[in-house]
C-alpha cells in the first residue's frame, strides 16, 4: 500500500516536470514573436519616416523649381517690356510705309509719341498716343491706351466717291463776322450750339461751340485765320473740309480732310491747332 501511495504521489510530480519545458518553449516562441512584431513595426516606422522625408524633399525641390520658373518668367516679362522702350515708332512707321504721305509732326505736349498702324499703301489707318515711355510700333500695350490723334488714307474708285467722303460744308447764312486778313465768316446757332463758317481757297472751315457750356467760336476762328496766314495747308486738288469742335476732347474732335484725286486724307487731333499742324506738316 505504501508503494502504491508513493507511486501516486510521484506521477503528478513527473507529469508536472514534463510540462515545464513545453511552457518554456511556448514562452520563448511568444517572446520571439513579440520581437519579430516589434522589429516589423520598427522597420515599418523607419520606412514610413524615410518615405515622409523623401516626399518632403521632393516637395521642397518642386517648390524651388516653381520659384525658379516664376523668377525666370518674371525676368522674361521684364526683359520684353524693357526691349520695347527707347524706340522711335514714327521712324518705324515711315520705314514700313515709305510710299505713303504721312504727318511729319504730331504734337503731343509732354511724353513720348507712340503709334499703332494697320493697312497698306492704298488704305492706311494710324492712331497716335502720348505716353510716359517710348514703345515699338504696334506694341500690344497700346490696346489699353487712349489715342490723342489719328490719320487715315483712303483710296476710292473715283474722284466723285472721294468728294462724297470729304463731305465739304459751305454755309454763308447767319451773321457776318470779320475774322481778319480780309476773310469774312458767317455765324449762326442751332440746337444749343454756335457755328462759324468761312472759306479759304478750296478749304471749307467751321468752328462749333457749345452755348450750354458758355463757349464762343470767334476767338478760335480768328486764331486759325492768323495761323494759316503763316502756315500753308496742303492744297486740295478738289475739296477740303476742316471741322473744329470746342466741346469735344476726343482724338477725332478736330478734323482736317482733303481730296487729292481719288485719294482722301484725314488727320484728327484732340486739340484744334494741333490738328492743323499735322495737316500743314504734310504739305509737299
Amino acid at each position: 500500500m505504501k508503494k502504491t501511495f508513493l507511486l501516486f504521489l510521484l506521477v503528478p510530480f513527473i507529469l508536472g516536470a514534463c510540462g515545464k519545458p513545453s511552457d518554456t518553449k511556448n514562452s520563448s516562441t511568444s517572446n520571439t514573436s513579440v520581437v519579430s512584431t516589434t522589429s516589423q513595426t520598427s522597420t515599418t516606422s523607419t520606412s514610413s519616416t524615410s518615405t515622409a522625408i523623401s516626399e518632403t524633399s521632393e516637395k521642397s525641390s518642386e517648390s524651388k523649381n516653381s520659384s525658379t520658373t516664376n523668377s525666370q518668367t518674371s525676368t522674361s516679362t521684364n526683359s520684353t517690356s524693357s526691349s520695347e522702350e527707347g524706340t522711335n515708332a514714327q521712324a518705324q512707321l515711315n520705314s514700313a510705309y515709305p510710299e505713303v504721305l504721312l504727318p511729319a509732326i504730331v504734337p503731343i505736349g509732354d511724353g513720348y509719341l507712340n503709334i499703332a498702324a494697320d493697312g497698306n499703301n492704298q488704305k492706311l489707318s494710324v492712331l497716335y498716343f502720348a505716353l510716359d515711355s517710348s514703345l515699338v510700333l504696334n506694341s500690344k500695350q497700346l490696346n489699353l491706351e487712349t489715342p490723342v490723334a489719328s490719320y487715315l488714307k483712303n483710296t476710292f474708285n473715283s474722284k466723285e466717291e472721294a468728294k462724297v467722303a470729304v463731305n465739304p460744308i459751305s454755309d454763308n447764312g447767319g451773321t457776318k463776322v470779320d475774322l481778319g486778313s480780309g476773310i469774312t465768316g458767317y455765324q449762326q446757332g442751332a440746337a444749343g450750339s454756335s457755328y462759324l463758317s468761312w472759306k479759304e481757297g478750296n478749304w471749307n472751315l467751321v468752328v462749333r461751340a457749345s452755348n450750354v457750356e458758355g463757349q464762343e467760336p470767334q476767338t478760335l476762328a480768328k486764331q486759325v485765320v492768323a495761323y494759316l496766314e503763316k502756315a500753308a495747308l496742303p492744297a486740295p486738288k478738289n475739296s477740303g473740309q476742316i471741322t473744329l469742335d470746342l466741346n469735344n476732347t476726343g482724338a477725332k474732335a478736330n478734323q482736317v480732310v482733303w481730296q487729292e484725286g481719288s485719294v482722301v486724307y484725314t488727320v484728327t487731333h484732340q486739340d484744334p491747332m494741333s490738328a492743323l499742324e499735322m495737316a500743314v506738316s504734310m504739305n509737299q
